[in-house]
């Protein structure tokens, strides 16, 4: 027994080293979100003048194309977030966190509770499990605090953003719903693939449990010793007495008329509201088999839905909407610089150029592992799953149609591993997360880091698995 407790004492004085040095290494060298976005862009150009026939005016034209080619998109992934900012930080959402957040009694426990909550979050929605994810985490940070219980809020944090890793998987996976919608972009290639095959696919159910269980356990693991822990900001232990309204936002402060009051104020008008988008979703699924008509729009209705039924009054939804927007200002600006990204690997070949060298040394086992590495690095230029994808589909789905024995889903779920795998080492995503916590992207970015490794190796295997047993 003495023997075994060793043994486990061994393994975590590890992961905490491993946790303790990659933290500091990250909290000094890397640089803020938005300077990381301007040196991606600076290493694209140079990248792309150097790999391909283009000059440098050339590709400057390509930046300048990207960076407007993306506004449509920006604003569906903006609204996905606002709608599931909205969602994660209603009434009856922010109770259920602040009671999960009551039951640790230790930081072990602490950090498990947020890194379970924020995988299953994750797998509903990328957009709740980014805000309802640091909420919890705070919350955690600051009960933990008044108990008097030493826990290391930036692995909270930490543990709380890694339940974006599985998201793409989930029910939310920007390409697999896209691929489920009619008339999407790339249907005459590769044809309407519903989420039977994708999302509820067994291969794509047993890979993200063993992330899940990669995340729980690793995440623990790296706590660190009393004598290092950092807790909860000070400002945060002073933000959560505040008294607020019933909706859990500020009153306002200027004077309204009885009927702007009245409605702003009114459950029947902001519950009816939410009652017919859903009456409208709930006739369509009694129509429909919902497995095969489920899509990205689809889904963004049941958030709208949901954040009006959540919060039960205009004033409440449209405050929480107004902070959300100030929350999310950051991403909606460097989406269109990730634009101009964009826009120098497509038109400059480079985007062809990754998937082409993957499909040329790819075969019939191979091929799911080179589309998960290759869209994990193209996810580092272009952090966005649904824009990534509208760059790389057609590429991806001919290629596949070209390599004998390969599958179009087993290709989407591959894909859709590496997008959002290199999201640990890409900080775009966690601009709203760091908000809400109080914290620099330096504090946490290390210990997701970790987990960047441990769950490419899990998810690596996952893609071999798909072209050896699928």
């Amino acid at each position: 027994m003495s023997s075994a407790t060793g043994e486990m004492g061994a393994v975590s004085r590890f992961f905490t080293n491993l946790g303790d040095a990659a933290s500091a290494l990250v909290e000094r060298y890397l640089p803020d979100a938005f300077i990381f976005a301007l040196l991606l862009t600076f290493l694209t150009m140079i990248v792309a003048v150097v790999f391909t026939d283009e000059g440098p005016v050339s590709v400057a034209t390509h930046w300048g194309l990207g960076f407007w080619e993306v506004l449509a998109f920006s604003m569906q992934a903006s609204l996905a977030l606002l709608t599931g900012w909205a969602l994660a930080d209603s009434p009856p959402v922010k109770r259920a966190l602040r009671r999960i957040a009551d039951i640790p009694t230790s930081q072990l426990q602490a950090v498990f509770v947020v890194a379970l909550c924020g995988q299953l979050l994750g797998l509903f929605h990328w957009g709740v499990v980014l805000i309802a994810g640091a909420i919890l985490a705070r919350e955690v940070g600051i009960e933990m605090s008044e108990k008097g219980i030493p826990v290391h809020y930036p692995l909270l944090v930490a543990a709380a953003y890694a339940g974006l890793l599985p998201w793409h998987q989930g029910l939310s996976g920007a390409a697999l719903l896209l691929v489920a919608t009619p008339d999407h972009f790339a249907e005459e290639t590769m044809g309407v693939v519903p989420v039977s095959e994708t999302i509820f696919n067994p291969f794509n159910i047993a890979i993200v449990a063993s992330v899940v269980v990669v995340v729980v356990i690793v995440m623990p693991l790296m706590a660190p010793t009393r004598e290092n822990v950092t807790t909860v900001p000070e400002e945060k232990l002073r933000a959560s007495r505040k008294v607020t309204t019933d909706g859990g936002v500020p009153p306002h402060q200027f004077d309204e008329s009885r009927l702007k009051q009245f409605l702003l104020d009114s459950k029947p008008v902001c519950i009816g509201t939410g009652a017919l988008i859903w009456a409208g979703l709930l006739y369509l699924f009694a129509t429909e088999p919902v497995i095969d008509v489920f899509n990205i729009n689809i889904f963004i209705s049941m958030m709208f839905g949901l954040g009006f039924l959540a919060h039960m009054t205009l004033r409440s939804y449209i405050e929480v909407f107004y902070e959300a927007i100030r929350g999310a200002s950051q991403i909606i600006i460097q989406f269109q610089f990730y634009g101009g990204i964009l826009g120098i690997m497509v038109f400059s070949g480079l985007v062809e150029l990754i998937a082409e060298t993957a499909a040329s040394i790819a075969t019939e086992t191979t091929w799911y592992l080179m589309v998960f590495i290759s869209a994990g690095v193209v996810n580092f230029f272009v952090p966005s799953g649904g824009g990534q994808w509208t760059v790389m589909g057609e590429i991806y789905a001919t290629a596949t149609l070209g390599i004998e024995g390969t599958e179009m889903n087993h290709m989407l779920i591959a894909f859709a591993m590496g997008d959002q795998w290199t999201n640990m080492i890409q900080p775009f995503w966690a601009i709203p997360v760091l908000g809400i916590a109080g914290l620099s992207i330096r504090d946490m970015m290390g210990y997701v880091g970790v987990l960047f490794v441990f769950s490419g190796v899990v998810m690596g295997i996952g893609a071999i698995l798909l072209g050896v047993l699928g």
